[in-house]
């Protein structure tokens, strides 16, 4: 039953079972109004002695909360030592609505999203993760925040410390046990939730389909550019490496638990900055989803690949896929933080292939790479983005579409996002050739300029000068999914309007109907999404128009499937 909301002086205030909610009215990109709900506990403030465990669910409140405001990000670095976020109360989410709820009105679809960042960054901030395009559609947005980082990947091995890795991921668990408890008091349906995610938020995704505490807690997932099978999304357990960096040969995880709980969180943050992920062996973070030692409290304790051959996972829906040139970022990446260009074809190699080649097994590889991918001997940067692009997503996500193929009878539907646009924000970044202009221009069009000077201001970003690589970026398509401080004024009918569209009409005919292209909606889009099938991979091609293909990156795909088959071991 849905619980009665009041209206008092434009104060809107909805009824949950920890306590009761103001939120307050907002608008979509058509100026239609939308009710916003922000800055949720879902979970205890995660500090003191529950720092680095599984959090705890949130306490009822007295009085009205305050959900006119977004709560604080969990911590991490934005630029060089500037912490953003604070642990206290940073596990929060905010609810979006098109209609406050009804008795007698059918409950809503549910959509939630996970936020990407490289398991390191990034906030559910309406800044970066606005509603007003997904709120066109009758559905209900949950966005998250959950812990980064040393604060929510940190593994010790010795389990009874509480501390066994994946505190993010169980964040999410939780955030996810809250919208089941208590999202029917905004009219939302806890039987028809989907979740979604971009980059490491896709990757969580994932992880959430192969974790047996998040079993029924979700009914459909969209898994975008990430994979519980890329080498980035594959931690590090123990804290050898944080006690080499504080140069300490104490071997007591206890007294080591002590001295981090009582850490300021830029002393934290300090040391995850100063353990460089190891890109020796393939690119992995230190501090991201690990397998956790069995017990009924691990997020999860097998290998991922592992769990998709057996088929022991949440069988449910799922859309997959990633853009047409992921890795362009990779080079925005590298610029923003401040780091040169370098190339070595040896760490091209997957983590989870290298680790069982012999010194002439890993030569005979590289060969392999550099013939393929037609590598100079002088590799530019640009020369290298297919290379990457299928190390760091697209084998991934190909390889995990493949085995969900063999053990999930839920339909899978598989996309390319292609589409280039004065709105792919990521791309404008990378290839710009002043990025920090260009964003510090955009940031401030949007939050400080009106009129004249904002119309400056995006004049002056654009003026930046952009290289010209085809493709559209890791990233890309969440222009077109959520606005942002980078958004620009939709133009009626412009190609980028007509993009965000259908991408949001898709998105949400899956939340509603399980099928991005439902048989009464065909004619709308004018296609019809055909799921994937064995030996049969149908992909939809999202350009400038929508377009069925078939087999994406295929040869790209079988020089890793044959590399894998002749070289694995396992």
């Amino acid at each position: 039953m849905i619980r009665l909301f009041s209206m008092m002086s434009e104060n809107y205030v909805i009824d949950t079972k920890l306590g009761k909610i103001r939120g307050k009215l907002a608008s979509n990109y058509l100026g239609v109004k939308y009710y916003s709900f922000q800055g949720i506990p879902y979970a205890r403030a995660p500090v003191g002695s529950l720092r680095f465990k599984a959090p705890l669910p949130a306490e009822a409140w007295n009085g009205v909360l305050d959900g006119t405001k977004e709560g604080p990000a969990c911590p991490s670095f934005l630029l060089f030592d500037w912490v953003i976020g604070n642990e206290d109360n940073c596990l929060n989410l905010n609810v979006y609505i098109k209609e406050l709820p009804k008795n007698g009105v059918p409950l809503k679809p549910v959509m939630v999203w996970i936020h990407g960042g490289g398991f390191t960054r990034g906030s559910n901030s309406s800044k970066l993760n606005g509603p007003g395009y997904l709120m066109t559609e009758d559905v209900i947005l949950v966005t998250i925040n959950y812990r980064l980082g040393v604060l929510g990947f940190i593994c010790l091995e010795d389990e009874h410390l509480g501390v066994t890795g994946n505190a993010g991921l169980k964040d999410q668990v939780m955030a996810l046990k809250w919208v089941r408890e208590n999202i029917i008091s905004f009219g939302g349906d806890p039987n028809n939730v989907t979740v979604f995610g971009q980059s490491a938020g896709g990757a969580s995704v994932h992880f959430l389909t192969l974790s047996p505490l998040a079993k029924g807690l979700f009914h459909k997932v969209i898994i975008q550019s990430g994979s519980a099978l890329n080498s980035w999304a594959s931690g590090v357990r123990g804290v050898k490496h944080i006690c080499e960096y504080m140069k300490t040969e104490e071997n007591d995880e206890f007294k080591i638990l002590n001295i981090l709980q009582n850490m300021t969180v830029k002393e934290l943050l300090s040391i995850q900055k100063n353990i460089p992920d190891r890109i020796l062996a393939g690119f992995q973070r230190f501090f991201a989803p690990v397998v956790e030692k069995p017990s009924k409290d691990a997020f999860i304790y097998e290998e991922p690949e592992h769990l998709l051959k057996s088929g022991n996972y949440n069988k449910v829906p799922i859309i997959i896929g990633t853009t047409s040139n992921e890795a362009v970022f990779h080079r925005g990446a590298r610029v923003f933080e401040g780091l040169r260009w370098s190339f070595d074809c040896k760490l091209e190699i997957p983590l989870d292939l290298r680790k069982e080649l012999s010194e002439k097994e890993e030569a005979e590889v590289v060969e392999k790479i550099c013939n393929f991918y037609k590598l100079p001997a002088d590799v530019c940067e640009e020369s290298s983005f297919e290379l990457k692009s299928d190390n760091l997503f697209v084998h991934g996500c190909h390889r995990s579409m493949n085995y969900h193929i063999e053990t999930n009878n839920n339909p899978i539907f598989c996309y390319k996002f292609s589409f280039e646009g004065s709105m792919n924000h990521f791309k404008n970044i990378s290839l710009a050739h002043y990025p920090r202009t260009y964003i510090l221009c955009m940031y401030l069009a949007t939050m400080l300029g009106t009129g004249f000077m904002r119309s400056m201001l995006m004049k002056i970003a654009y003026s930046v000068g952009f290289k010209e690589i085809s493709g559209s970026a890791h990233g890309d398509e969440l222009s077109y999914l959520f606005g942002s401080i980078f958004s620009r004024q939709m133009e009626p009918n412009s190609s980028e309007e007509n993009i965000m569209k259908r991408l949001v009409k898709l998105w949400t005919n899956f939340a509603k109907h399980s099928n991005p292209t439902p048989e009464n909606n065909e004619d709308e889009l004018g296609i019809r999404w055909i799921p994937i099938e064995q030996n049969k991979h149908h992909y939809l091609d999202i350009g400038d128009e929508l377009t069925m293909k078939m087999n994406p990156f295929s040869e790209r795909n079988k020089f890793w499937n044959d590399i894998y088959d002749e070289y694995s071991k396992k």
